[in-house]
């Protein structure tokens, strides 16, 4: 199992370690993370999803806008993402404040996502209730036919969202006594981060 090393300064630095550690060990999705939304009645919503550590103080993650976890966003944008990786007794809880990213941004996204992958996005609208698959695959296949070989353009309600981390706590496990590992970083409000070690 690799080794808990408290970062100096950075958690940041720490959690892309630990992603790349967790991918050398097989991990499948090692990127992948739960992110816990809440609606304005109160009602939490939690779903996985592939981000991203594009930058050195944010996470980045792509989704329809108009989508449940969106429409949870717009009115509430403080957030809580969990990678977990049970084959190295890893967990780590990042907590903080999403923005959308910039256009220029979504489109360079967009433009990386293979191109069956492009008429999905563009063809459905997320979370929708639909008669059956069959209807999603039609629709595909009709925007296809509609556009044959030129670009598929990136939906206006498609794009990414950038959260910025007030909070980052990683857990490592110890199963052998069960006092585990537990590492909380702060974001102050100078912008540094404060460390604490906390009981299991």
């Amino acid at each position: 199992m690799p080794e808990f090393v408290v970062p100096d300064a950075d958690p940041m630095d720490e959690l892309r370690r630990w992603i790349s550690e967790a991918a050398e060990a097989g991990v499948s999705n090692p990127a992948a993370m739960v992110l816990a939304t809440v609606s304005p009645a109160g009602t939490p919503s939690a779903r996985a999803l592939m981000a991203g550590t594009r930058d050195q103080d944010s996470l980045t993650f792509f989704t329809h806008y108009e989508s449940p976890k969106g429409r949870d966003i717009d009115e509430n944008p403080t957030v809580e993402g969990v990678f977990l990786w049970t084959l190295l007794e890893r967990q780590v809880r990042v907590n903080g404040t999403v923005v959308r990213v910039t256009a220029e941004e979504s489109d360079a996204y967009w433009a990386s996502r293979p191109r069956t992958v492009q008429l999905a996005i563009a063809a459905t609208r997320q979370s929708l209730i639909v008669a059956d698959h069959a209807s999603l695959t039609k629709r595909k296949a009709e925007l296809e036919a509609r556009i044959g070989d030129g670009e598929v353009k990136r939906p206006e309600s498609y794009g990414g969202y950038r959260l910025t981390p007030q909070s980052i706590e990683f857990w490592q496990g110890r199963p052998d006594d069960r006092l585990h590992l537990r590492a909380l970083y702060r974001r102050e409000a100078d912008g540094n981060w404060s460390f604490g070690l906390m009981a299991p």
